[in-house]
Formats: C-alpha cells, structure tokens, sequence
C-alpha cells in the first residue's frame, strides 16, 4: 500500500513516516504542494491514500493538493490534517476524507488510512 505525505513541517513528516512505515505503507513524501502535484502526476493512479496538511502555503491549500488527487485517483483515501477549525474540511474537503485535528497521532492516522482503504 502506497501513500504520500505532504506535510511542510519536517518534524511531523518525518514522524508521520515512520509511524505509517511501521503500519506497513510505503511512504512518498512531499514538502509543498509542487512536490505534492508533481508527485501525484508521475504515481497517483499507483497511490491508495494521501495524507496532507491543510496549510501548505499561500497559493495553494491542502484542499487543492487532495482536489487533484480526485482528479488523478478517484478512489484515493484522503486523510487531512491541520491545527484549524475543522469547519473547513466540511466545507472544502474532497468526498468521503477524514480529518485530524494537529497535534496528531500518527498511529491513529494509520489505523484509518488502514479503514478507508479497506
């Protein structure tokens, strides 16, 4: 089960690595959201789940980065992940995600890339 990670603080996507290693993904990482995008291009239909920050950067959210996603990989599980009000994700959030609220547990975000992929 391949995933990406797209967090643009080191330390949480660096630990978000190892715990989702450990559950037994392989894991792609990205820092922002060209590396995200470009990453999605070249291996989204062979992807099964995306977790993403919400905040990324200026230009472009998240909510952008998991929108392509859909686009590449219709049936790729999105998982959010933020330290904003939830309310965003109900309003922008792709079809069927899950959200995390930040500080997060990465064993929990394992257990339901783990339910939503099935």
């Amino acid at each position: 089960m391949r995933i990406l990670v797209v967090e643009d603080e080191t330390l949480v996507l660096f630990t978000l690595e190892a715990e989702l290693t450990r559950a037994g993904f392989q894991v792609v990482m990205a820092s922002d959201p060209a590396g995200a995008r470009a990453r999605l291009d070249e291996e989204g239909p062979d992807l099964c789940g995306l977790v993403v920050d919400l905040n990324l950067s200026a230009e472009e959210t998240g909510f952008d980065v998991s929108r392509h996603a859909r686009t590449v990989n219709p049936d790729i599980a999105v998982i959010y992940i933020s330290g904003n009000d939830p309310s965003q994700w109900e309003d922008q959030g792709v079809k069927d995600s899950v959200f995390f609220a930040k500080p997060i547990l990465s064993a929990e975000v394992a257990k339901a890339l783990k339910a939503c992929i099935g």
